[in-house]
């Protein structure tokens, strides 16, 4: 792979704190590792958010930090799911609903709407008059 650099330079080891030893400890780790969102991806929404990151290990670092919330996310919509499930008696097929997913969202601040152009009816049964 490349040359990622992930050291901390400026200091010698002796001289580290402990807040600067856990860094290095991050930094190290996260050489090692491939976070299920690209970095590409990450610095494509960067970049269209007005930031620029010129440092390869902190776009890493969001994400692994965007890995994380959308596996709690994902954790917690599961929990919702079970939650349902235990409460239908028989089957015992866990679904994961739309519905799951958006209360574990507004749990984590996230508020979901649907399109304006979403129907909630099929095509044809209008009820506007």
């Amino acid at each position: 792979g490349p040359e990622w650099g992930w050291t901390m330079a400026a200091s010698s080891a002796s001289a580290m704190t402990d807040d600067e030893k856990t860094a290095e400890e991050l930094l190290l780790a996260m050489g090692d590792y491939t976070p299920a969102i690209p970095e590409e991806v990450t610095a494509h929404f960067l970049a269209q958010s007005g930031f620029q990151a010129t440092d390869e290990r902190l776009v890493r670092l969001v994400s692994l930090a965007t890995h994380k919330f959308v596996a709690d996310l994902t954790n917690d919509a599961l929990q919702h799911c079970k939650n349902r499930q235990a409460a239908r008696k028989g089957d015992v097929r866990l679904v994961l609903t739309t519905e799951d997913l958006a209360q574990a969202c507004r749990e984590n601040g996230i508020s979901l709407r649907k399109p304006p152009y979403y129907a909630d009816t099929p095509a044809g049964s209008s009820d506007a008059g």
